[in-house]
């Protein structure tokens, strides 16, 4: 007992150890590209008043915008962090490490208790936790979806080995409002459990199978209630397809999506193995055609591996385990059933990886058996892991300066308009005003379309005081996108700024228009109608306001004072 609880510790400490050594150097990287819009303009993590709209708004509901994304766990984490640290970028990595961390211990344990090898639990876990691949899950401080779903799915895991099913089960409602991948954690326990049974003698296939559906059908029944909530009242932005109908072959073609995917395969086998030139923003060209190199290949590694698992499971179940793991956790985001919001993130490969090594390194081990090779290969693991570790540090560095890493991104993909936005925004805030200028304009002629960029021009010249030009490009970017509230808010401070009271209430009020329940604008409109010294409006607002929400106590407050002066 004592043995195992050193060993327990001995592990646990290598991991945390190694763990905060290799991303030491992320607590340097500050708030910025996808934290912006999750922390610092989402009101809703700033206030534990809009606790509840945790679960009925869209992830960026707080920062004024509209995503297909529900992920109350992650903003209930982030809100906790704010609360704690408010922008404090460190705190926010300190939570991903963590759990990136957590996420290897627990992913040993599992492992072991599967296979009863230790030097496999082992690799496999510590490969998850120094991969390069994985900084842009846990570099960004809000890359924490992936490491938190993950997080509570290993709990689930965990909770049903130990035959704890209510606890398993409230484990993956918590990884499901973390993240929408983990609608695979029952497919996950459904191999894991086959496994353990795959040694039962005297069993048949179809009664493990049988056995195995009475104990998780509640995760599947749960899986399906979460699918039915995200196709109707959780439907915020075209949940199951992130392209308008009709406006992409890709959407609409499932040959395209299947030979696309395979495509795609080729390079997540290739970041995984030579995990070199790591960026954001990956683009791959749409196939068109099965007769290309790279999709034959895809074919050949998709078909050839899942043939070896289903024909090889009693031979090599280890390795059929870690195909599947690998396809499963990679369904998701293949873009086949649903297609989403890009072809491939390095991200993505997150959980994925853990299955392709643990095929790797049974495959190894078995091989080397003898002691003299197991140290040599032990040797070369080493070696592999310590020069994957040298690539996860260097690539953290590239994140430290936001100019450095979006300038990195477009010698890869020159066309990305939010990284060509997003570095316009950099140098506005670094005080280069002519390189912000010309990098927004050229955002704006290569995407004339998207709002963003004419918002963040309108900015650049309000600043520079030069209001008419900011007018018209606030006005522009509303005219391309009227649910963009950032050019609402803007431009209305900026009339009231100059004491154009009427004007900046029309702005609102067409905001209203088109969302009429937003208590907020309703708020900021009666306090307009306040500085006009129109009490009467300024009160209609609040009954306007009250009527959505009549306990919100701030307009209760709010109202009552104004009733003074009726």
């Amino acid at each position: 007992m004592k043995t195992l609880r050193f060993k327990i510790f001995f592990v646990i400490a290598i991991f945390v150890v190694i763990g905060f050594t290799i991303y030491a150097n992320s607590f340097k990287v500050p708030i910025f590209w996808d934290d912006e819009d999750n922390i610092t303009n989402n009101v809703f993590i700033k206030d534990w008043q809009y606790f509840p709209q945790f679960f009925s708004e869209n992830l960026i509901a707080g920062a004024g915008l509209v995503s297909n994304y529900w992920r109350p766990m992650l903003l209930t984490v982030l809100s906790v962090g704010w609360h704690i640290w408010e922008d404090w970028p460190a705190g926010y990595h300190f939570i991903n490490i963590s759990l990136h961390i957590a996420n290897a211990v627990l992913l040993f344990f599992i492992l072991f208790r599967l296979f009863k090898n230790n030097w496999l639990a082992f690799f496999t876990a510590l490969i998850f936790l120094v991969h390069p691949l994985q900084t842009e899950a846990i570099t960004p401080a809000t890359g924490t979806a992936d490491p938190l779903w993950f997080f509570f799915a290993l709990l689930s895991i965990v909770f049903f080995l130990k035959k704890y099913r209510f606890l398993s089960l409230a484990s993956f409602v918590f990884a499901l409002i973390s993240k929408e991948i983990a609608i695979v954690t029952p497919a996950l326990i459904f191999i894991i459990d086959f496994f353990l049974k795959s040694g039962e003698k005297g069993v048949s296939f179809k009664e493990k199978l049988k056995e195995i559906f009475k104990k998780i059908w509640p995760f599947w029944a749960l899986a399906l209630f979460y699918i039915f909530l995200r196709a109707t009242i959780l439907n915020f932005k075209n949940s199951f397809n992130f392209y308008e109908a009709g406006t992409s072959i890709f959407a609409s073609d499932l040959y395209i999506r299947v030979i696309t995917f395979f495509r795609i395969l080729t390079v997540y086998f290739g970041l995984i193995f030579r995990p070199f030139n790591l960026h954001m923003e990956r683009t791959v060209e749409i196939a068109s055609s099965f007769f290309s190199l790279d999709v034959i290949l895809g074919c050949v590694i998709f078909v050839g591996l899942l043939i070896l698992a289903f024909t090889q499971f009693k031979k090599w179940p280890i390795f059929s385990f870690g195909i599947l793991w690998f396809f499963i956790c990679l369904a998701p985001t293949s873009n086949i059933l649903v297609p989403i919001n890009n072809l491939l993130y390095e991200h993505w490969l997150y959980t994925p990886l853990v299955g392709i090594f643990i095929a790797l390194f049974w495959f190894l081990l078995t091989i080397f058996e003898k002691k003299y090779y197991r140290w040599i290969l032990f040797i070369i693991i080493a070696g592999y892991l310590v020069f994957l570790s040298y690539l996860t540090v260097k690539r953290n560095q590239e994140w430290h300066d936001p100019i450095v890493f979006y300038n990195q991104i477009l010698r890869y993909t020159p066309d990305s308009y939010r990284v060509i936005n997003n570095l316009g925004k950099t140098y506005a805030e670094t005080g280069n005003r002519q390189m912000a200028e010309a990098t927004y304009k050229k955002a704006i002629n290569l995407f004339p379309d998207i709002s963003v960029a004419y918002h963040n021009l309108a900015n650049l010249y309000k600043n520079d005081g030069k209001q008419e030009m900011a007018e018209q490009y606030y006005k522009t970017a509303i005219a391309v996108d009227p649910d963009f509230l950032y050019s609402y808010n803007a431009l209305a401070l900026m009339y009231i700024g100059e004491q154009k009271y009427q004007e900046a209430r029309q702005i609102f009020e067409k905001y209203l228009e088109r969302h009429n329940a937003r208590i907020d604008i309703l708020y900021t409109l009666s306090q307009i109608a306040i500085m006009e010294k129109d009490y009467k409006g300024a009160l209609s607002y609040l009954r306007r306001a009250l009527l959505i929400d009549s306990q919100n106590q701030m307009i209760q407050s709010a109202a009552q004072k104004l009733m003074f002066f009726q």
